[in-house]
């Protein structure tokens, strides 16, 4: 593990990157001992000068300040207590801490079915994608999408991309009981073979011109997931 004993801690609640809310709260802490391959046992951080007892089961974005640079990853707190003078919290990783991407929203993991096509730039200028005929004429291609955020995704296909490549990507996600379909477009920022994957090329994209009521849903659908999760970790559903 490249987290060692000594490193200072920076943690933001879940919810609050997932929304991609401006005014974090950030507490800061620091590893005091590693219990186990995925466990650590930190201070209790600390807010504005207060020593602050974060709640058991709540779920954090995690930057690990190392001597290999910034690391982040998703943390539970699995427990809390006071020993001697001090007070400690131990946290569980949930992924494997890794370099630190400034993102603007939150990434969730997935595997969603999708399909695009591929726009022109006249076509976008013109338009902004949304002309339906241009849906009908078009010629889709199926692409599995592995994150999304409120601001772009991460899918897996069979063509490679240019990066800058316009795309239009249609795909539904469960909203209160029903699937609400979206169809935005997004640019290529890389296109990469995978690995282990056969011939399978991950594109990375951004969204464009996407309207507040569409990435506000993807948003809830991200919270309502992360929500539904932790629910049946702690045995609540």
């Amino acid at each position: 593990m490249a987290v060692s004993i000594g490193n200072k801690i920076e943690l933001v609640r879940l919810e609050q990157v997932i929304r991609g809310e401006a005014d974090k709260k950030v507490y800061v802490s620091k590893v005091f001992d590693i219990l186990e391959k995925n466990m650590l046992q930190i201070a209790m951080p600390i807010y504005e000068g207060k020593i602050v007892p974060l709640d058991v089961g709540d779920k954090y974005s995690a930057v690990f300040y190392t001597d290999k640079g910034l690391l982040s990853c998703n943390v539970v707190i699995s427990s809390r207590y006071k020993s001697g003078n001090l007070f400690f919290m131990e946290v569980k990783l949930l992924s494997v801490p890794a370099k630190v991407q400034r993102r603007a929203y939150y990434r969730y993991p997935c595997k969603l079915e999708s399909r695009y096509f591929i726009l022109s730039e006249e076509d976008f200028i013109a338009s902004g994608g949304k002309d339906p005929a241009l849906e009908e004429t078009a010629v889709w291609n199926p692409a599995m999408i592995m994150d999304i955020s409120g601001g772009g995704l991460r899918v897996l296909q069979k063509e490679n991309r240019e990066r800058g490549t316009l795309l239009k990507i249609s795909f539904s996600l469960p909203q209160e009981d029903k699937l609400k379909k979206y169809s935005l477009v997004a640019r290529v920022l890389s296109s990469t073979l995978k690995e282990g994957r056969g011939e399978l090329y991950e594109l990375r994209m951004k969204f464009l011109r996407i309207g507040d009521d569409d990435r506000d849903s993807i948003i809830r659908f991200i919270f309502e997931s992360e929500r539904t999760a932790r629910a049946k970790e702690t045995g609540l559903k």
